[in-house]
């Protein structure tokens, strides 16, 4: 089975942000381990995550960015300059290869490629699929050029091209393009599918799944890239359009319509500036799925 390369990037702003992602990828927010605290992180599996580069403490990492900052003669900045870029490097689940050689090479990659001080990369083994934080100064020449680093649509797709020609290819990962966002059915249909896998394979209860897969209602492809799993064509969705037509219903409801909600599906979640990327979206409670089809913008993993 050939499976596609997931990687994401953003931008982190605020002024404490560095120590704040620093300190999810550290594990030291207590708040986010464990199910009844609506984390996805398994608190018996942390000690499998490893720190491939950078200090061993959240404190330690704001210390270094801050060194580097003051050295370069950055002072005062912006309350809403961007302090960092994060990197997510994220495998499916089924990746036969050597987990760790791939995301070292991973973030060798981002060093060359940013041309920037890395300032943490720790690869987290405690969730539902491995994948690995890159935390980057995007300092260049005695000025802080994150929004410049990260740049547009065309830059990212030059970096999903260089990371697959010089990376995700040499590991058998394939590449997937931009695509147009999917039909409201087909969203419906990733949702279900990737459910179908968390259940098998989590043993977290259906409430915490249903509120983790509430964020990515409008966008499920990059979840289904690290489930390993293929986006539903409209070759199915239109056999299940056919049922859902022909099916016998009561007189007094419409045509094909039987629920109030999407199948299962209830929540809130909104992320707050402070959060940092993950692979599978997190929070107790999310919002109902928004399935719109309103334009939602390019996916920049190669998702």
């Amino acid at each position: 089975m050939t499976h596609v390369q997931f990687l994401r990037i953003k931008k982190l702003t605020g002024k404490a942000i560095i120590e704040v992602a620093a300190r999810h990828n550290h594990r030291e927010i207590l708040a986010e381990l464990g199910e009844t605290s609506g984390g996805r992180i398994d608190p018996t599996l942390i000690k499998l995550n490893r720190i491939l580069h950078g200090h061993s403490t959240a404190a330690a990492v704001a210390g270094y960015a801050k060194v580097l900052m003051e050295a370069a003669g950055v002072k005062k900045m912006r309350k809403d300059a961007v302090m960092g870029l994060e990197i997510i490097f994220s495998l499916p689940l089924k990746a036969a290869f050597d987990h760790e050689r791939f995301f070292n090479d991973s973030v060798q990659w981002a060093s060359q490629f940013f041309a920037v001080p890395i300032l943490s990369a720790i690869v987290h083994n405690d969730e539902a699929v491995p994948h690995c934080h890159v935390l980057l100064l995007p300092l260049v020449n005695g000025r802080m050029v994150g929004s410049d680093l990260m740049g547009g649509r065309g830059k990212l797709l030059a970096m999903q091209a260089d990371f697959h020609a010089k990376v995700g290819q040499g590991y058998g990962l394939a590449r997937q393009g931009a695509q147009r966002p999917a039909s409201v059915a087909i969203r419906k249909r990733a949702l279900e599918s990737a459910l179908e896998v968390l259940k098998a394979n989590s043993g977290l209860s259906d409430a915490v799944l249903l509120a983790l897969l509430a964020p990515h209602a409008i966008d499920p492809a990059p979840l289904l890239v690290a489930l390993g799993l293929a986006m539903p064509t409209s070759t199915s969705i239109k056999s299940d359009f056919v049922k859902m037509m022909t099916k016998p219903c009561k007189p007094e409801k419409p045509i094909g319509f039987g629920k109030s909600k999407p199948i299962g599906f209830d929540g809130r979640a909104a992320f707050g500036n402070e959060e940092t990327l993950s692979c599978v979206g997190f929070d107790k409670f999310g919002t109902p799925f928004p399935l719109s089809d309103e334009p939602t913008g390019i996916s920049y993993g190669s998702q």
